[in-house]
């Protein structure tokens, strides 16, 4: 490439003291050989991510409002102060592996029919359920050729960001990504996940539990009723639909277990009980595993709560911009 593209990479940060400096490291050396512009888009941490992250001399920008935080502000964030050509999507938790940017920038100037484009990911041992979980299952959250949204991040193509009006939602506490997919696919590009190392992450080490409560008090847990709320009367909204269908069915279920328990009556009581149990032994056979199959009947029954909670939460203009500062350029 005689002329490189400018890149400005979009670090999304809440609290990531331990990590942040080497995902800073970790990009700055790989993608040295291009212009670029480094922000990192911070959610008001309360450690010091914000000094450590300065001190890197990278920009530093940061919600001033505690309210605004979560998952999908963050991206939206860094890409209100952004610039150039491409937006490559990190978080402060990860490291950038050597030959992505290459691969990915050529693939994205030979197909200008896609939007974006990611590679595969590594992780670590994980600690609690939710992240074994998620390492048992890395081929199905990130598969590889032509996908529907690009899980983790990627890079991305400005002109198509800004035909959708806006990168990331500041409504949602997760599925951010899985909502920018829809939204681009649906405005006509393509996204594409390719067979070259993107990026390292550092799992949670938080026992299951703790992670659970905390996934619940950030709101985390409560996405899938913002994602289905944000969607109604979008043209996405049957895929929002697909995506979301097994929070939907047991959090009916949960409702009609809990009618079942209000009539006192053992005999239908017992009936409301058997397929829940039968959900249970189908799960810990799947796990090779009781206690993982508890645990993910659990997760389903908080996330199914979590929907009928996120329903419910306000919902503002996601191309609005959220109060923000400016700490260091």
């Amino acid at each position: 490439m005689v002329n490189k593209p400018f890149i400005t990479v979009s670090i999304k940060t809440l609290n990531e003291a331990k990590c942040i400096e080497k995902t800073i490291d970790s990009i700055q050396q790989q993608i040295a050989a291009y212009p670029h512009k480094i922000i990192v888009a911070d959610s008001l941490s309360t450690d010091n991510t914000q000094q450590l992250a300065s001190a890197k001399g990278v920009t530093v920008v940061s919600l001033t409002q505690p309210v605004d935080r979560c998952c999908g502000v963050g991206h939206q964030l860094g890409y209100l102060y952004s610039e150039g050509e491409y937006l490559l999507l990190m978080d402060g938790d990860m490291e950038l592996e050597k030959e992505f940017i290459d691969s990915a920038l050529t693939f994205l100037e030979t197909h200008p029919e896609y939007a974006g484009v990611a590679g595969t990911v590594e992780m670590d041992d994980a600690a609690n359920y939710e992240f074994k979980s998620r390492k048992q299952r890395l081929h199905e959250i990130y598969p590889l050729g032509d996908c529907d949204h690009l899980g983790g991040g990627g890079l991305y193509r400005r002109v198509a960001i800004e035909k959708i009006g806006y990168l990331t939602n500041r409504n949602l506490h997760a599925f951010e990504e899985a909502e920018l997919g829809m939204r681009l696919l649906h405005a006509g590009y393509k996204l594409h996940r390719l067979d070259v190392p993107y990026f390292s992450h550092t799992s949670h080490n938080m026992p299951t539990f703790k992670l659970l409560m905390y996934r619940w008090r950030s709101g985390y847990n409560q996405a899938t009723g913002e994602l289905l709320r944000s969607a109604w009367g979008k043209p996405y909204l049957r895929d929002v639909l697909k995506m979301v269908k097994n929070e939907i069915i047991f959090s009916i279920y949960m409702f009609a277990l809990l009618i079942s328990i209000l009539t006192f009556n053992a005999e239908i009581i017992g009936i409301a009980l058997l397929p829940l149990l039968a959900f249970i032994i189908l799960k810990a056979i799947k796990n090779r595993s009781l206690i993982n199959g508890l645990h993910s009947v659990v997760n389903l029954a908080v996330l199914s709560a979590g929907l009928v909670k996120g329903l419910t939460h306000p919902v503002r203009d996601p191309m609005v911009p959220p109060d923000s500062k400016v700490i260091h350029e």
